[in-house]
């Protein structure tokens, strides 16, 4: 790997790693110009980035050939995917927030979540999605445990004053 380069898989190379496993749910492996228009950057900085991806073992690419995923790329491609699904339904079904922007931030809020939280989403999906007053008791549960997780055993008063709070009101296009 070129001296400088990180030996971590950045959100920009997951964003590369999901790409490539979308055109690969399609044909049997991806190019180097499939991903470029796909992704709208220049052939270089895919090449770069697939090189990144190969050197930790992500795909499988030589110079001028096909990339294709490795298994571990596979696992950590279909991960993401399912959960910028699971966070793209939860910010449109359950707050209403259009479609093309629920997709946007699901695909930011995806790079940033350990493999605990990844889990507590999860959880909270399966309650809240198709929620109806059944899952009352459990989304309570729910709660409680998250609090416990961050050792908190009531709401700060900021919080609170926060829900009662005087409301500001957002201009148009923020």
């Amino acid at each position: 790997m070129a001296r400088g380069r990180k030996k971590i898989l950045t959100p920009a190379l997951e964003d590369y790693l999901t790409i490539i496993y979308e055109i690969q749910q399609k044909q049997p492996a991806a190019r180097i110009s499939t991903i470029a228009r796909k992704v709208g950057v220049s052939l270089p900085s895919v090449t770069n980035a697939v090189r990144r991806l190969a050197d930790l073992g992500y795909v499988e690419y030589e110079k001028y050939g096909l990339i294709v995923l490795t298994n571990k790329g596979k696992r950590k491609a279909q991960i993401m995917r399912i959960l910028q699904q699971r966070i793209c339904n939860f910010f449109y079904y359950v707050l209403g927030v259009p479609t093309d922007v629920s997709e946007k931030i699901a695909k930011h809020l995806s790079h940033y979540l350990t493999a605990r939280a990844r889990e507590r989403v999860k959880e909270f999906y399966k309650l809240i999605i198709d929620f109806d007053t059944s899952k009352g008791e459990e989304l309570r549960k729910f709660i409680e445990e998250s609090r416990k997780l961050i050792n908190v055993e009531q709401l700060p008063k900021e919080v609170l004053e926060d829900i009662h709070g005087p409301e500001v009101e957002e201009e148009e296009g923020e």
